[in-house]
Order: C-alpha cells, then structure tokens, then sequence
C-alpha cells in the first residue's frame, strides 16, 4: 500500500508535520525526519510494517498512528525495542529510547 491512498495516513501525517513546524514527505523515505527524530505514520494495518523500518533508523525514532485504536496495539508491538509511540494528534505516548547523538540530517 502506498501511503498516499490512504486519507487518514496523509490527513495525521500533515497535522503532525504542522505540530513541528516541519513538511510531511509523501515520497519515498520517512514520513517526518527532523532535528534528530524520525516519525513514520501507520494505520493499524500497516503498522508493524512502519515499526521493522524504524528499527535500523537512526535518532529518536516513533511511530504515529492514524486512530487513537491502533495506539495500544503499537505500545504491545513497540515493547522491549528503542522505538517510540505517537497519538494520531502528535502526543508522545512513549519515549523513543534511542539517543540523538551524532545525528546527521539529509
């Protein structure tokens, strides 16, 4: 599925880049890279997909759900890893663990 099919996906992933003052890319890529952090938005069907990318990304990396529904099940998924969990409105959930430093932006 590619992102941009889908509403809910594009209609978070814009509310969320608003959040932080930053552009969501609806390319290929992260949804929302900045400053050290790394947000791919998922629905709940996708988003043990956007969980494994975010494993290898550097920075504090979270995944952002398109319902307030899936924010359970990626808290359940996202348990034991460095990834974090975020609100369909932006509000951290859960910390990323992973450390920021030495990060470089594209």
């Amino acid at each position: 599925m590619i992102h941009g099919e889908n509403k809910a996906h594009t209609a978070t992933a814009n509310r969320i880049a608003q959040v932080f003052g930053v552009k969501y890319n609806a390319g290929e890529g992260h949804d929302i890279e900045f400053d050290g952090m790394v947000i791919e938005v998922e629905t709940t069907a996708t988003v043990e997909m956007g969980i494994q990318r975010l494993l290898d990304a550097e920075g504090r990396n979270y995944v952002a759900l398109t319902n307030k529904d899936g924010v359970r099940e990626a808290l359940r998924l996202v348990a034991g890893t460095n990834v974090g969990v975020m609100d369909p409105q932006g509000n951290i959930v859960k910390e990323s663990s992973r450390e920021t430093e030495g990060r470089q932006l594209e």
